[in-house]
């Protein structure tokens, strides 16, 4: 039996704020000094705003700070990417298809040929559900994009990741067997345990 939209979105809640709880106490214990980048883009934007320098610049700018920042924060988006693997992909694997979330809301994840669920299927899903593709193109954009280019290359990919995960949460809503996008990427859907 499928699960219903209210199970899934409890069960995803209450994933997030376990993710978030975590993740934030692991900011807590490394979070890098961005000060000085943030002065500079609030420097640089009033100096636009008041018309001393035009788009051009700006954007050239700004598209160096903004690089510099997610330098800087390389080890906290590595470690948020290896936790988005480890507790949606690994943990359900080696769970029946459960995280904390699903298994409180009595669901699971599973594949629709019925056979047990792969890593690649849960991984596919969660490029798309969790933002793991966002999160993957900054690291590899941050160390290889240029700068100049780096602004509106991460614009476009933050652009199309939010379109995704629309696109896949009215899936999910209103389509009548409540796959979303990432469900059938991933060839998964979400079941009831009881």
């Amino acid at each position: 039996m499928k699960a219903s939209l209210k199970k899934r979105m409890t069960a995803y809640l209450i994933d997030i704020i376990i993710m978030l709880i975590i993740l934030g106490f692991i900011s807590i214990l490394y979070k890098p000094n961005n000060e000085v980048l943030n002065n500079s883009i609030n420097l640089l934007t009033m100096q636009y705003a008041s018309g001393d320098i035009n788009f051009t610049n700006y954007m050239t700018e700004s598209s160096e700070i903004y690089k510099q920042i997610d330098l800087n924060n390389l080890i906290i988006n590595i470690i948020n990417a290896v936790y988005i693997i480890g507790y949606f992909v690994i943990l359900p694997y080696f769970n029946n298809g459960q995280t904390l979330g699903k298994r409180i809301m009595s669901i699971n994840v599973r594949a629709i040929s019925n056979k047990k669920i792969t890593i690649q299927n849960l991984f596919i899903r969660n490029l798309i559900i969790n933002g793991l593709l966002y999160l993957l193109a900054v690291i590899i954009c941050s160390l290889i994009i240029p700068a100049n280019y780096y602004f509106i290359t991460v614009t476009i990919l933050g652009i199309v990741q939010i379109g995704l995960i629309l696109v896949s949460m009215f899936m999910v809503v209103y389509r009548k067997d409540k796959k979303g996008l990432h469900d059938l990427i991933s060839k998964t859907w979400v079941a009831s345990t009881k």
